[in-house]
């Protein structure tokens, strides 16, 4: 007898295809083996998942950060790659590893929290059901330390966090039990000024308001019955998580201590940041590391252009990225050195820190002087101010198709000298800034005169020319793939920081703001690429204390990159190290790429 179905109502814990219940005998589409809705008992979410067929049974897996989010399951050390260590309500246990076909996206399976759920799927939505629950009581303390919060559950029930300012909201996914009181409990704590227990339908929105902001401390227990502990103190330090992403690729969070130079007494002798980095393993077969920027190959606009790093790695379909050089804000051009594939996709007019690698596995992270030269016929050498730069000043520089189709001015007054192959084929006049664009030909390029009267004479139509490139230190010429940025931190494990040697303004050195970074390991072909950050209620990193975070989590060498608003850690659709709505538009990353694993057969 052949069956179909419209709906079908799956069991969480794993079931045969036999065991699909029927919703009625019309006609419908095969079940859908992924989707990116998922409906928490009628409320939609955002969020990935997929369905596979292992050994014969259904088993459905979801987007890792829906389950901290959506559920409140909580993150543990991972050492394997195909399962995760988590916690909720419960024991530490361990959940199974899933990637969809693009191995850009990691999925957790929902079984080990599946207490009498029910699921179902319509279209490209995966609709949970959970239990009915009770908050049996609402319990507060005042401790030693700060207040506590208990929440007592009749059962496990899934539930978020919330944090803003003064304010701590924890919406549960269950009622208040019917003697419980509700409304707002001004009874004062240590650091607790009120608390309001809010009734929403099934859900009931328990909200902490706090004389000072303070970051909640939630752990979840499970006997004698379920229930949340929420500690509020001011000394709370976040767990650190160190988590096997993928073979290769780690992911990272904890707060690093390093000693402080008091300047009065009532300074603190130690000060704490936030590190949250990924840990890339070159010599790993299935992982690359590239530059990105935020348009494809062949696009007219060519290297113009910001993009906030999600978007960028969404166009280049990778695995995660930091964020990477500087650039020009106003221009949306880049200032430093871009080199992808053997590419120059932009040069550097100064002598600052970089780094360049190869597929080997095999980095290198100095101070880059880089220069081209060109050689007319009759033997006169210019040595050339730029390459694809929007960094500009007097000289001659020259701009590839790499730069994009066209060339438009960037100063006044320009002198545009276009080449093809070896030979000079035209001379333009360029005037006002912004006004009017040359073609860049793509069997050659343009050289562009700034303040530099002698050029028109010395490269006039006819006239052959040969270039030639150099590199100081040489040895980044073997390098297929190099960003830089700086200054460099980190350098065969001392600290190597002078911001005046690399040109930086005076003060850079010592400005307080979100660093990002990439570093060497002792590890070969291991890099680091991470931010530090303010630790809860501390005070954000100049470039000396990233550095010395950097060298205590295990870096040797390392380069600071663009920072500030700039500083953005991406990795499986998920920003890292800060809110999404936080995170400021930039013109280059560092990007990581997964190739898939092989498809696994399923039966």
């Amino acid at each position: 007898m052949k069956m179909t179905y419209r709906k079908t109502l799956i069991s969480l814990i794993a079931v045969s295809f036999s065991q699909f219940l029927i919703a009625d005998s019309a006609p419908s589409a095969p079940i859908p083996e992924s989707g990116n809705v998922i409906q928490l008992n009628g409320q939609p979410w955002a969020g990935r998942w997929i369905r596979r067929v292992e050994q014969g049974q259904q088993n459905l897996y979801v987007q890792e950060d829906w389950l901290t989010g959506g559920l409140g399951v909580q993150m543990m050390d991972s050492e394997k790659a195909d399962r995760q260590r988590v916690r909720w309500f419960s024991s530490p246990t361990f959940s199974r590893v899933a990637f969809d076909s693009t191995g850009r996206f990691r999925y957790l399976d929902l079984t080990p929290f599946a207490e009498q759920w029910r699921t179902e799927i319509i279209g490209n939505s995966l609709n949970i059901y959970t239990p009915d629950t009770k908050i049996q009581a609402v319990r507060r303390s005042k401790q030693a330390w700060g207040d506590r919060l208990v929440i007592d559950l009749n059962r496990r029930t899934p539930w978020r966090v919330s944090h803003q300012g003064n304010v701590i909201n924890v919406v549960v996914s269950a009622e208040m039990a019917a003697d419980q009181p509700i409304g707002t409990n001004t009874t004062a704590g240590n650091l607790v000024k009120s608390v309001t227990v809010q009734p929403q339908g099934k859900l009931t929105q328990i909200q902490i308001e706090t004389k000072e902001s303070i970051h909640p401390a939630i752990e979840l227990l499970s006997s004698p019955t379920p229930r949340m502990v929420i500690d509020l103190r001011r000394d709370y330090v976040p767990p650190s998580l160190t988590v096997q992403w993928a073979d290769g690729l780690r992911r990272i969070e904890k707060i690093v201590e390093i000693p402080n130079k008091p300047k009065t007494d009532k300074d603190p002798k130690t000060i704490k940041f936030s590190v949250t980095a990924l840990e890339v393993d070159l010599k790993q077969p299935r992982l690359k590391l590239r530059p990105i920027w935020s348009n494809p190959d062949g696009s007219p606009n060519g290297i113009l252009g910001l993009l906030p790093v999600p978007q960028m790695v969404e166009k280049a379909q990778a695995v995660g990225a930091i964020n990477g050089g500087f650039f020009n804000r106003i221009r949306q051009l880049p200032v430093g050195a871009i080199r992808e594939g053997n590419r120059w996709i932009a040069g550097t007019a100064l002598v600052r820190g970089a780094i360049a690698w190869n597929e080997k596995g095999e980095t290198l992270i100095d101070r880059l002087n880089f220069t081209e030269e060109i050689t007319t016929a009759n033997q006169t050498k210019i040595t050339l101010t730029n390459l694809n730069s929007g960094y500009v000043q007097r000289g001659i520089a020259r701009y590839t198709p790499n730069w994009g189709s066209g060339y438009t001015p960037l100063t006044e007054n320009e002198l545009l000298i276009v080449v093809r192959g070896d030979r000079v084929v035209a001379q333009y006049q360029g005037g006002a800034v912004g006004v009017g664009q040359v073609a860049i030909p793509s069997d050659g390029y343009v050289l562009v005169a700034r303040q530099s009267p002698e050029a028109a004479k010395q490269l006039p139509v006819g006239m052959t020319v040969r270039g030639r490139q150099a590199f100081v230190p040489e040895k980044f010429s073997n390098f297929p793939n190099l960003i830089g940025a700086g200054p460099l931190l980190l350098k065969n494990g001392n600290i190597a920081l002078d911001g005046k040697l690399e040109t930086f303004q005076a003060g850079f050195d010592t400005q307080s703001a979100d660093r990002s970074a990439i570093a060497i390991t002792k590890e070969k072909g291991k890099l680091l690429l991470a931010t530090v950050q303010a630790a809860p209620e501390g005070i954000a990193p100049n470039l000396l204390q990233t550095a010395e975070v950097l060298k205590k989590i295990g870096a040797v060498d390392a380069l600071n990159l663009d920072g500030g608003s700039s500083s953005t850690l991406f990795l499986g659709g998920n920003v890292l190290n800060r809110s999404i709505t936080e995170i400021a538009p930039v013109h280059n990353a560092i990007a990581v790429f997964i190739t898939p694993p092989p498809a696994k057969p399923q039966f």
